[in-house]
C-alpha cells in the first residue's frame, strides 16, 4: 500500500488508474463542484474502488499540505493543461490557471518518496521549452525557493547554478518525463500525456 496525495482530482481517473496499482489516496483535491460530486457520487452509490476516498473541494493555494500528515509517501496529480493545451491560449506560465508552483510546493512541504504528474503534449513545444525545464528543475530541487520579487528568469538561472554545483542537497529528486500515448495502453482515443515522475 502507497499512501498518497492527489491533486487537481479533476473526476478522479488518475487516482483511480494509481489506486489499482496500489496507492491509497488520503485525500484528493479538486476546485471544480461538478468533479467533487462525480466522485462523491461513485462513493455514495457504493463504488468498492472508491470506497473511504475522502474528496476537498478547495482552491490548492489555500491548502496547507502538511495537514494530511506525515506518512504521504507520494503526491500526485493533473496540473491543469489550459495553459501548455495546444487549443489555449499558450500563456504558458503568464496563465493564472498554471498550477505547477502549487504542486511543487506540495513536493516541497510533504517531501513525498515519489511524485507523479501528468499533463498535456503542449507542454513539450519548443516555446515552451525553458518554462518546461524551469519545472523539471524546480521539481528536483523543490526546497530552492523563489523568494519574493524574483522572477522566474532568475530564479531558473539560481537553480542552474545549484543543479550544477557540488553543494549538498538536502531534498533532491531525480525526475525524468515521458511523452505516452493513451491507446498505447488499451483506451479506445488517442490522448496524449506528458508524464512527469521521479
Amino acid at each position: 500500500m502507497i499512501r498518497s496525495l492527489e491533486l487537481f482530482s479533476g473526476t478522479g481517473g488518475l487516482a483511480l488508474g494509481l489506486h489499482k496499482a496500489g496507492f491509497v489516496p488520503a485525500a484528493l483535491i479538486e476546485w471544480d463542484e461538478k468533479s467533487c460530486n462525480n466522485i462523491n457520487a461513485n462513493i455514495s452509490n457504493g463504488n468498492k474502488d472508491v470506497t473511504g476516498w475522502k474528496v476537498h473541494k478547495t482552491d490548492i493555494r489555500d491548502v496547507t499540505f502538511t495537514d494530511f500528515g506525515t506518512d504521504i509517501q507520494f503526491v500526485t496529480g493533473g496540473p491543469p493543461c489550459q495553459p501548455f493545451s495546444i487549443g489555449g491560449k499558450h500563456k504558458s506560465n503568464r496563465d493564472s490557471r498554471d498550477m505547477f508552483p502549487e504542486a511543487i510546493r506540495a513536493v516541497r512541504e510533504i517531501q513525498p518518496q515519489g511524485f507523479i504528474f501528468e499533463n498535456v503534449r503542449g507542454l513539450l513545444r519548443k516555446s515552451f521549452s525553458e518554462y518546461f525545464n524551469y519545472i523539471l528543475l524546480q521539481l528536483s530541487h523543490p526546497e530552492i525557493v523563489a523568494h519574493d520579487g524574483i522572477d522566474w528568469v532568475t530564479h531558473f538561472k539560481l537553480l542552474n547554478e545549484y543543479n550544477d554545483s557540488r553543494a549538498n542537497k538536502s531534498l533532491e529528486y531525480n525526475v525524468v518525463f515521458k511523452l505516452m500515448n493513451a491507446a498505447d495502453y488499451g483506451v479506445a482515443k488517442k490522448r496524449e500525456t506528458d508524464l512527469k515522475a521521479v
